[in-house]
């Protein structure tokens, strides 16, 4: 599955990697990037700024699980 998001929208992101598990997504002015494993990959990244927003997106992604683990307790 591929996605374009016109801007960082680190919640939006992380909301659809957590829905597809693996695929790629395309950021307007940052570029290309995958994610595997309902987490967003560094592999080929290797531009700093781009790193710390996969950062971001994989920092959304463990809250969003944490608060699913609170809800079923």
């Amino acid at each position: 599955m591929n996605r374009s998001f016109r801007e960082h929208q680190a919640l939006k992101i992380a909301k659809y990697i957590r829905s597809y598990y693996r695929g790629s997504f395309y950021i307007d002015q940052s570029g290309p990037f995958h994610f595997d494993a309902g987490r967003a990959c560094y592999d080929d990244v290797e531009n700093v700024k781009w790193k710390k927003i996969l950062s971001q997106i994989n920092k959304e992604i463990k809250k969003m699980g944490s608060l699913q683990m609170m809800t079923i307790s």
